[in-house]
């Protein structure tokens, strides 16, 4: 005997649930592999398989539902350690900061800090490059000391807080020496007095005074173009003003003013600086004596000049 068309369609529709059924997991069978995962994940961790403690953590952190709110505490953490283990410094930062954020009486938090502190650190490129990362770690070790100053990982801490220092360091040495070696006097001495004043222990005293005085010398080398400058811009628009080519000759004599005040800056900026050297070379004779760097000092402050670096030459 045959079916009808409304029977097989009946019969098809009953299989295809049937199937349905047989493939979607039941709640008990996803509680189950939650918990499997995060067992697994944590036997892995312990073993030191880092990158597969992981891949298990985060598949058991999809069924974080069927999880107890310990467990998933201890699986945000081991998640985060396991990612940094593995060097995977990005993904660890965005894991150490949700739980500093969601656990902040957490009995590990201090050590979650550390690692956080640590991981930025691992990230931030060499000193040439921008250095946002080390000033976010030196600003979380700061908060460290903040929050817990009696901490056993207090020593760990302060490594990492000179390790950043020192890169920052060096990182601002290094764009001081660019300005220099391109001419730009000013904004070189600018960065050396910074060096002086904020990272004292962690820079060659000797070597970055003889750069600041020296630069600080320069400084009227470099003043001078600036004068010339608005010199040149003031004098064009004065003349376009008596020619009555200008629009709005009240806005236009605000805009000399303007220049004026830019002249007059450049002109002080280039006296206190020679001031500001002679004080300095003072120090610097008393601390280091005549050697060769002072010589070499005395002579740029009588020619007021240095021989152009290479760069400068291109230029």
């Amino acid at each position: 005997m045959g079916f009808s068309k409304r029977g097989l369609l009946l019969l098809a529709g009953g299989l295809s649930i049937f199937l349905a059924s047989c493939g979607k997991p039941t709640e008990t069978e996803k509680a189950r592999e939650a918990q499997r995962d995060f067992i697994k994940g944590i036997e892995l961790y312990k073993k030191g398989d880092y990158s597969d403690a992981a891949t298990y953590l985060r598949k058991a952190e999809a069924g974080m539902a069927y999880l107890s709110p310990e467990q998933i505490r201890e699986l945000k953490y081991k998640l985060a350690l396991s990612l940094y283990k593995d060097g995977d410094y990005e993904d660890a930062i965005l894991e150490l900061e949700d739980y500093i954020t969601y656990y902040p009486s957490a009995p590990n938090i201090e050590e979650a800090y550390l690692y956080l502190i640590s991981a930025y650190l691992k990230l931030s490129p060499d000193p040439w490059r921008d250095q946002t990362y080390t000033l976010k770690a030196l600003k979380l070790a700061q908060e460290f000391l903040q929050k817990f100053p009696n901490s056993k990982y207090l020593p760990q801490v302060e490594e990492l807080i000179d390790e950043a220092k020192r890169k920052l360091a060096e990182h601002q040495y290094l764009i001081a020496k660019f300005y220099e070696d391109y001419g730009y006097y000013y904004p070189a001495a600018v960065r050396f007095e910074y060096l002086l004043l904020t990272y004292p222990n962690y820079i060659d005293t000797h070597e970055v005074l003889f750069h600041y005085i020296k630069n600080l010398f320069l400084i009227p080398q470099y003043a001078d173009k600036k004068i010339a400058y608005w010199r040149e811009k003031y004098k064009e628009l004065q003349n376009r003003i008596e020619d009555k080519e200008v629009l709005d000759p009240k806005a236009a004599k605000k805009r000399l003013e303007f220049y004026k005040e830019q002249i007059q800056r450049w002109e002080k900026i280039s006296e206190e600086s020679v001031k500001k050297a002679e004080e300095n070379l003072k120090i610097y004779k008393e601390r280091f004596g005549e050697d060769k760097y002072y010589k070499l000092l005395l002579k740029i402050k009588k020619e007021g000049r240095v021989k152009q670096s290479w760069i400068e030459r291109i230029l």
